[in-house]
């Protein structure tokens, strides 16, 4: 597997359940639309998705049974991701709100976790949100709703055969967007994905350098996610 097959595998699996695939359909990254900045009179909701598990994903070509003495090759180390936690980002919306607020925009944070699966799906439309999010304007007051899912944690290690081709890595993914809740359109659409090696040795007792590599990726996502709106 080339280098370029094997990041386009862990981009489509880093962002899986928030995109509709890794193909012509896509929604493509939308700059904030200045827009945003321009009017302050909207009410902005600022939510997130429900937090994914950790798991440990292993990519690469491999065949059932490669697939299945692999896992069992890694169950502790699968074990151990598990425990993994993403609860750092759910201060998110909460810093999002200030620094909106501290700018003079009409910012709530809303307590509820959206349940995306509770919204009626939509078309692929370029520059839409993939899901009528429109419900949510008179359930909360909002006339935005700027909303950040994890999609993906863990980490991966990718395989030939049985054949390790890299040391396990941890990871984190989703998408941030800001919907305009009137049509359902995309005033911004920013997918990430958050890759980070373990400094030094990875097979550490509770693979300590990986998971503090972990961390180091959740709080490098949080920045991802929060920086647009703190300029």
């Amino acid at each position: 597997m080339s280098l370029a097959s094997l990041r386009l595998g862990l981009v489509c699996w880093l962002l899986a359940g928030a995109l509709t695939g890794c193909g012509s359909t896509v929604q493509k990254p939308i700059d904030l639309d200045p827009q945003f900045w321009s009017e302050k009179q909207p009410t902005i909701g600022v939510a997130m998705t429900t937090l994914p598990a950790s798991q440990l994903a292993l990519t690469g070509q491999q065949g059932l049974l490669d697939l299945a003495i692999n896992t069992g090759v890694n169950s502790k180390l699968s074990a151990q991701v598990a425990t993994w936690k993403l609860q750092d980002a759910a201060t998110i919306p909460d810093e999002i709100v200030a620094k909106l607020q501290a700018k003079g925009y009409r910012a709530k944070k809303i307590d509820e976790v959206i349940d995306l699966k509770q919204y009626k799906e939509a078309k692929f439309h370029e520059g839409f949100y993939n899901r009528d999010l429109s419900p949510l304007q008179a359930k909360y007051g909002v006339d935005r709703l700027l909303l950040i899912s994890y999609t993906a944690s863990g980490a991966y290690r990718s395989y030939y055969s049985v054949i390790p081709t890299s040391v396990p890595t941890p990871q984190v993914g989703g998408v941030g967007a800001v919907v305009d809740l009137r049509d359902n359109h995309l005033l911004w659409y920013k997918p990430f994905a958050v890759v980070k090696p373990a400094q030094g040795e990875w097979d550490q007792p509770n693979y300590a350098n990986l998971a503090n590599a972990y961390y180091q990726a959740v709080d490098s996502s949080r920045q991802l996610v929060i920086t647009p709106f703190a300029q």
